[in-house]
């Protein structure tokens, strides 16, 4: 979802939001050192979607760790209300729609804010791979065909072997 379909949400509901996923993203780097499963409810007046509670996954948190950090670092001054957020101002939105990705990552469910224009009904594809060596042909995604909806692959690999194929999202169906 393109962060600009934040800029429909008031400032007020943007402001809440943001105090609620920095503090989250807090929760689950604190999890993490504790070596604890975070866990969360979406507060129904600012988000939609999931209901009950979510839970951390311990190995998304650890590989995503430094976005975490890094997002919740600059979004810093705006949780906690010393900068004012400006609905229009789109590198906080995209700061804002990045830390609520890396949460709908670690929590394995979307958050969407009331009010923000969904996504058609399409499904949400995520595909990682992480590996030492490629000597052939390796995607986070790979399908024939492609759907609507979100999907997201990604390929981490120490090195790739001349001749060899690592591919994030791969539409026409694998090797050709």
């Amino acid at each position: 979802m393109d962060p600009i379909t934040l800029a429909g949400i008031t400032a007020v509901a943007l402001n809440e939001g943001i105090r609620f996923l920095y503090e989250q993203a807090g929760e689950v780097l604190r999890g993490s050192r504790e070596r604890r499963a975070a866990t969360t409810s979406l507060p129904a007046e600012l988000f939609e979607g999931a209901s009950g509670e979510l839970v951390a996954d311990p190995e998304t948190v650890a590989a995503l760790e430094p976005e975490l950090r890094l997002l919740r670092r600059n979004l810093g001054e705006y949780a906690q209300g010393v900068d004012p957020v400006d609905p229009r101002d789109a590198e906080v939105l995209a700061l804002v729609d990045g830390l609520r990705r890396t949460l709908e990552a670690v929590y394995g469910a979307p958050i969407v804010f009331r009010g923000e224009p969904r996504p058609e009904n399409g499904p949400r594809i995520r595909g990682e791979v992480e590996v030492k060596e490629v000597r052939g042909y390796v995607a986070g995604i790979c399908t024939g065909s492609a759907a609507s909806g979100d999907l997201t692959g990604s390929v981490r690999a120490d090195s790739v072997e001349q001749g060899g194929r690592a591919v994030g999202v791969d539409l026409g169906g694998g090797p050709r």
